[in-house]
């Protein structure tokens, strides 16, 4: 039978101010040691690596392999336009209404001058069947966001864009999605590495 498996990793943890719409050029904290043995432990021997040319995502990538990945633009984050570089609290403070009223249909509503995450799930979606018809029967680990992988989610399990926003998806934590025969399988998702001796 075959089965084509996507890896998908959320990025390590952004190098920046909490509370933040980090771009694409936001770097990460180096993952400690244990984290990388661990998630090596978890992912396949022979696959091929896909990342989101974000620098986040392509620098979990070289902590990971020396493996040169395929850059995927279509796994970027969603992309929050005018408010990127930009903390929830000074949006907040600057317009409260519009800030609040954009919460309340997140994935339907669009950032000034972004994308909405409804868009996303279109484009994520588009990419996944593009690669799952490219590479039957693979190992794909694709390095991506949170809102990619919530995408990813929405997709396979065939989900309205505002239910995939309930996922938790954690920095350096494995989601697995299975294309069978049959249709999309869930194996696990956001599993975390947990310190040793705990």
């Amino acid at each position: 039978m075959n089965v084509t498996r996507f890896w998908w990793l959320r990025h390590g943890v952004v190098d920046g101010p909490r509370g933040c719409i980090h771009g694409p050029d936001a770097p990460i904290l180096k993952p400690e040691a244990w984290q990388i043995s661990g998630l090596k432990r978890l992912l396949p021997a022979q696959a091929l690596w896909l990342t989101s040319p974000a620098e986040r995502a392509r620098q979990t990538v070289k902590s990971l392999t020396h493996t040169r990945p395929m850059p995927q633009p279509a796994l970027m984050e969603q992309d929050f336009g005018n408010w990127t570089g930009r903390t929830h609290r000074d949006l907040e403070a600057e317009d409260p209404q519009g800030h609040r009223a954009f919460w309340q249909d997140a994935a339907s509503n669009i950032p000034p001058g972004g994308e909405s995450f409804a868009n996303q799930c279109q484009r994520v979606a588009a990419n996944v069947d593009a690669l799952a018809t490219e590479h039957v029967g693979i190992d794909l680990i694709a390095v991506a966001h949170s809102g990619t992988i919530r995408a990813a989610l929405v997709h396979a399990l065939g989900l309205a864009p505002a239910a995939g926003l309930s996922f938790v998806i954690d920095p350096l934590s494995l989601t697995r999605l299975d294309l069978t025969p049959g249709g999309w399988r869930v194996v696990c998702v956001n599993v975390t590495v947990q310190l040793p001796g705990l």
